[in-house]
């Protein structure tokens, strides 16, 4: 059952791989319970759990550690998983319906400040890899991009004249993305360093590549950006998303339509971009207490 579930997931829903491993690992995890609990797996004792029941294996899981983030996640597995047996006839009724979502406080993101990522930026060296890490640097600051997007760049992805980037982002969905000067310079001196030292490389369809030709990955490109924040002086550990939620976060600030960020964040969802004004909230906040002579926060 879990494989033609997550088979439809990954193929029917388009979700990401990421995604699909955390709903095999949190279903894997359910029926290990079911069986040990009930004493079955047949589809009529599952469909007849009550919610008290499941509430007892998310508490479980709550007690084994489990974030608060990924215990919504496990929620969603468990309702997914249902809702799919349902329509496929496993069961009759979907036992998740009355199970309510935890109320979870949502993390704020890690930004950075304009002077750091600056900073970031002009970390990287004037070599073939350094003039490569600045463009991807750029990138993710100046357009927004996921750390994976990046990693998955082409060539032909990358239009220096009109300045912009053709995405392919979750979901299977591409979308075309501003490129800032900036970025557009640093990718044109990349390309013209890499075909005078890395002529192995030619005709390869990959945008960014390593010492050796081969694309590169995103876990690279997670260890660039840890080599180049200590190379910056950061008093900080960089996250691979730092730079896509400082991008996000600075264009609110600077009067930027929340649609628009949506839109170039590739956000399905509007609520998931809405994080970031609570962001800009709490910089006028921390403003306001440090600036009003009424508010508290001078002496």
């Amino acid at each position: 059952m879990i494989l033609e579930f997550l088979q439809a997931c990954e193929k029917e829903r388009s979700l990401s791989p990421h995604t699909v491993r955390g709903y095999r690992g949190d279903l894997e995890r359910f029926l290990h319970w079911a069986r040990r609990s009930l004493g079955s797996l047949d589809p009529r004792r599952l469909e007849r759990l009550r919610p008290a029941e499941i509430r007892s294996f998310l508490s479980l899981r709550r007690q084994e550690g489990l974030a608060p983030i990924s215990l919504r996640r496990t929620q969603s597995a468990l309702r997914a998983f249902f809702r799919f047996g349902l329509r496929r006839q496993w069961f009759t009724r979907n036992p998740m319906e009355g199970v309510d979502s935890p109320k979870t406080g949502r993390p704020l993101p890690q930004v950075l400040t304009a002077g750091e990522a600056e900073r970031l930026l002009a970390a990287p060296e004037d070599s073939l890899l350094g003039l490569r890490d600045r463009a991807i640097l750029e990138i993710l600051y100046g357009s927004g991009l996921r750390v994976s997007e990046a990693a998955g760049l082409t060539l032909v992805a990358v239009d220096l004249t009109g300045r912009t980037l053709c995405v392919h982002g979750k979901g299977r969905k591409d979308r075309v993305v501003p490129l800032t000067p900036a970025a557009a310079q640093a990718i044109e001196a990349y390309l013209a360093r890499r075909r005078a030292e890395q002529p192995e490389a030619a005709g390869h369809p990959a945008l960014f590549l390593s010492r050796f030709a081969t694309p590169l990955t995103a876990r690279s490109i997670a260890r660039l950006l840890d080599k180049h924040s200590r190379r910056a002086g950061l008093m900080k550990t960089v996250r691979p998303h730092a730079l896509r939620h400082s991008f996000a976060t600075h264009l609110l600030d600077g009067g930027a339509d929340l649609r628009a960020v949506q839109e170039m964040l590739g956000h399905a969802s509007l609520s998931t971009t809405q994080i970031y004004t609570h962001l800009s909230k709490e910089k006028l906040k921390t403003v306001y207490l440090q600036s009003h002579p009424r508010a508290g926060g001078r002496k």
